[in-house]
């Protein structure tokens, strides 16, 4: 019984992939999600650095209005 159910959803993935494969609907939709990826990813890396970056020198400038007047 076991044997046969796993035998009929490997034949069903078969059969889906195959339709998948022969459908192009969604490729110009992944090719724009590819690129949005490519720009999105690289830019929020960027950001992040840039906002560690201004908190560290707001660190350094609190410090240092800190300190006493000479």
């Amino acid at each position: 019984m076991i044997l046969m159910l796993a035998h009929y959803h490997v034949r069903k993935l078969k059969v889906s992939l195959r339709r998948f494969k022969r459908n192009q609907r969604g490729a110009t939709a992944l090719e724009y999600l590819l690129v949005i990826g490519a720009i999105v990813l690289p830019s929020y890396v960027i950001i992040q650095m840039m906002l560690d970056l201004l908190v560290t020198h707001y660190q350094i400038t609190v410090d240092l209005n800190g300190m006493p007047f000479p």
